[in-house]
């Protein structure tokens, strides 16, 4: 026989319309394998399909099940009817058309009675489906399917259940964004911050609030996005155990504790600082760190997404995390390594090798940089960027 696709194109044709439904496509595929063999279970492949379409068209549509266990020709009917194609009982001369498609619905479930081999038993030696029948089951459906899909086209869904994908709305959508006006800010009064859109149909609308998460803005939108940030989301929450726990060893050493003053920071939430342009009081040290950055063999102008540079990331995210006593107090020490690793991290370090140069550097800044209200001295061989 010919290719299916040729033969009878509604059935692709469907299957195209509804590109992820996943029991069409299987649908669609089983029909593919039962055509390219014996065509045993041709006809049960034909009902199925239909009865699949019918539904998904209902599904769009939002109309009800007609019973609990409707017959083929129930769901054709069902289906036809939100198209504008119900039989009026001779009122209009569509009705023998829509007669005609009806016996057709009920001459393939006749059919499937008669020689569908999957359905209900057989006798053994009962004939094989010849290619004629499979033609005549194959175009059948492929009626019955043109019927659908042309009443189908042009019909908008009902757009509160509609299981189709964006791109099928390009009029709605364009119609959408030319006219309105979309505010964007972040909420984090909550446990975690939340992405809050405003849109407003121009300036005399009433704003529509959308509040959503990042997770499900990123695994809507672009989930190799989601999977990066995972990755990176993970390595933070280990960072942030490793720092725990050198922060209770810490204290279970201590005699006695450090009282807890008001430049106190807590050692298990690291600040990281990634920013194009640093002016803060580390400053006098850019020379010093750009020579310990070359030292590690790392480039001092690495500059990544947004602008943001590895030098001036590095100064901030320092500040941010040293405190009053910082360079006797090892919880402050390891929230400050933990913190500079991540920016090299940012700026396509290995992880591992991260570890060992955020390491360095604070020991490389427990020397050169000051105490927290001190004011800055630098030698001039630190300002030269010639390492200790």
């Amino acid at each position: 026989m010919a290719d299916l696709d040729a033969l009878a194109p509604n059935y692709r044709r469907a299957q195209q319309r509804w590109p992820v439904a996943p029991t069409l496509e299987k649908c669609y595929e089983a029909l593919n394998v039962c055509f390219a063999g014996n065509a045993h279970g041709m006809v049960e492949h034909v009902k199925s399909f239909i009865e699949s379409v019918c539904l998904t068209i209902m599904g769009e549509l939002h109309e009800p099940m007609p019973s609990s266990t409707p017959s083929t020709t129930a769901l054709l009917v069902a289906a036809l009817r939100p198209l504008g194609m119900q039989n009026t009982k001779g009122a209009s001369k569509l009705d023998s058309v829509l007669s005609g498609f009806n016996r057709l619905a009920d001459a393939l479930t006749d059919m499937r009675n008669d020689n569908g081999p999957v359905a209900h038993g057989k006798d053994a030696f009962i004939d094989a489906v010849t290619a004629d029948r499979a033609r005549a089951f194959l175009h059948t459906g492929d009626a019955i399917l043109g019927v659908l899909l042309n009443a189908f086209e042009g019909k908008q869904p009902d757009l509160t259940v509609t299981r189709e994908p964006y791109e099928n709305f390009p009029h709605l959508n364009n119609r959408i964004d030319r006219a309105v006006s979309v505010e964007v800010r972040i909420d984090e009064d909550g446990d975690s911050p939340m992405v809050v859109f405003s849109v407003a149909t121009g300036p005399q609308g009433e704003a529509i609030e959308i509040r959503v998460e990042p997770s499900r803005l990123l695994y809507g939108i672009d989930r190799l996005a989601y999977i990066e940030v995972l990755r990176t989301a993970d390595l933070v929450v280990a960072e942030a155990a490793q720092v725990e726990e050198e922060a209770q060893k810490q204290a279970a050493a201590a005699q006695p504790a450090e009282p807890v003053g008001p430049d106190a920071i807590p050692v298990a939430t690291p600040l990281t600082e990634l920013v194009s342009i640093y002016s803060g009081v580390l400053e006098p040290l850019r020379a010093g760190v750009q020579g310990f950055l070359m030292a590690e063999g790392l480039d001092p102008a690495s500059v990544a997404e947004g602008g943001t540079k590895l030098i001036d990331s590095l100064l901030a995210t320092a500040e941010q995390n040293i405190g009053l006593d910082w360079k006797q107090r090892a919880p402050l020490q390891a929230r400050l390594k933990v913190a500079c690793k991540r920016v090299l991290v940012q700026f396509g370090t290995a992880p591992e090798k991260a570890e060992d140069v955020a390491e360095r550097f604070v020991s490389w800044l427990r020397v050169q940089a000051p105490e927290v209200g001190v004011g800055i001295q630098v030698t001039p061989a630190v300002a030269a960027g010639v390492q200790p």
